[in-house]
């Protein structure tokens, strides 16, 4: 699957074509990565890699979760998707990350509003849920300019690298954006 979101940028769900590209990615941008995404250390070999991305696409046979490469003029910069789907609650988490030269340009943003379409287009969620470090200043503008409510603060909320940080909780209803 593929969502095209303008002439130069689109995001593809992910598959096996995408394993090298996926590991270079965190191999070149691991101090940067690494500062909030807890599985870079674990990432050393193309292996790693490969179990990561076969594992994310059971994730989305199985429909719960959809992940995608973020590609920018044919090259693969980060990745988005909607995790951690309740369907029974219509619930759906977005997360994303970009490799450090494409910060700043609007990517992430223009991705999550084409995930955040197919969320409640396709997948008919009614809420969909953004989570970040209360310090990751670049990863909350995210949601705070695409309009999610900040709910709160979700104390001790992820386990970063043998320490407990807070993160923001972030939600968009559907009726929100009606």
């Amino acid at each position: 699957m593929i969502l095209k979101i303008d002439n130069d940028l689109r995001i593809e769900l992910i598959n096996e074509n995408h394993i090298s590209s996926i590991f270079d990615m965190v191999d070149m941008n691991r101090t940067h990565l690494r500062q909030w995404l807890p599985f870079v250390d674990s990432m050393q070999t193309i292996a790693f890699a490969d179990n990561f991305v076969k594992g994310t696409m059971k994730r989305n046979i199985e429909r719960s979760e959809y992940a995608f490469v973020i590609i920018e003029n044919e090259i693969t910069i980060g990745r988005i998707g909607v995790y951690k789907i309740d369907t029974q609650n219509k619930i759906g988490e977005i997360g994303y990350w970009i490799v450090e030269d494409a910060q700043g340009k609007g990517i992430v943003s223009k991705s999550c509003k084409a995930v955040i379409d197919f969320c409640f287009s396709v997948l008919e969620l009614n809420r969909i849920e953004i989570k970040c470090g209360i310090e990751n200043l670049k990863s909350r503008t995210i949601p705070e300019r695409l309009n999610f409510k900040h709910e709160g603060i979700i104390r001790q909320g992820e386990l970063l690298y043998g320490n407990f940080i807070d993160l923001n909780l972030y939600s968009l209803l559907k009726a929100d954006i009606m």
